[in-house]
């Protein structure tokens, strides 16, 4: 993540979380940087003039003043929850951490009583996890060639069998299957659609080579032969 963007998302989560502060590893941890670097971004925000403050104590850590505000999200209370519910459907997906910036982003917008309620609501809705949570590299990948498609190289282990192949795959999309993300694409090997579950995705490589247009979609023509439904822009 860049400097820029980990920036916006900090203020994002500290605005969502404004209630209570949140200690320096810990933000460490969600953006995958030493405390060093955190504490640097910290004050380079602090000089930049957004009211970032250190709570001291055993529970303490950094803060945003609760005053502090940004262009607000154009949706309604109700629209918000209906995101926040929404959004736990990436959960160990190859998406989850986009989700949980955006989730930030929709909390940081809404007043105190609004984010108690959207928090409540969205602990009521009941989603089955992933068996295994998406690889950080595979989900990385994944993310990059479905937004600029490119041919990957991949190694997979079945689920059912074991069986290990590897495969030359056209990425088309990503679907939902009984709490599994798959990531659907063209296999050169056999010639036709198949789905790989993301969780068992061994190694993935993404190369340079465009893949070709396929008429018709094939995606869209494997989504038509089952109950699916195709995420609206």
């Amino acid at each position: 993540m860049k400097r820029s963007d980990r920036h916006r998302a900090l203020v994002d989560l500290l605005r969502a979380r404004a209630e209570q502060p949140i200690p320096v590893p810990r933000l460490a941890e969600r953006f995958e940087v030493s405390t060093r670097t955190i504490e640097r971004d910290i004050r380079a925000l602090q000089e930049a003039g957004v009211p970032i403050f250190g709570v001291p104590g055993r529970t303490g850590g950094f803060a945003i003043g609760r005053d502090y505000s940004l262009p607000p999200l154009a949706i309604t209370p109700s629209e918000a929850l209906a995101v926040l519910a929404g959004l736990g459907v990436m959960h160990g997906s190859p998406l989850a951490r986009d989700a949980g910036r955006v989730r930030d982003k929709v909390l940081a917008a809404m007043s105190p009583q609004q984010r108690a309620q959207g928090r409540t609501f969205a602990a009521r809705v009941a989603l089955m996890a992933p068996d295994v949570p998406t690889e950080d590299e595979v989900a990385r990948v994944v993310r990059e060639v479905l937004v600029e498609p490119r041919v990957v190289e991949l190694a997979y282990r079945d689920p059912r069998t074991g069986e290990r192949t590897e495969r030359s795959v056209e990425p088309l999309g990503m679907i939902l299957v009984r709490g599994n993300w798959i990531l659907v694409g063209w296999c050169r090997l056999r010639d036709g659609v198949r789905g790989f579950r993301t969780d068992a995705i061994t190694a993935i490589r993404q190369t340079s080579e465009r893949p070709p247009v396929r008429d018709p979609d094939p995606f869209a023509s494997d989504l038509s032969r089952w109950d699916f439904l195709a995420a609206a822009p």
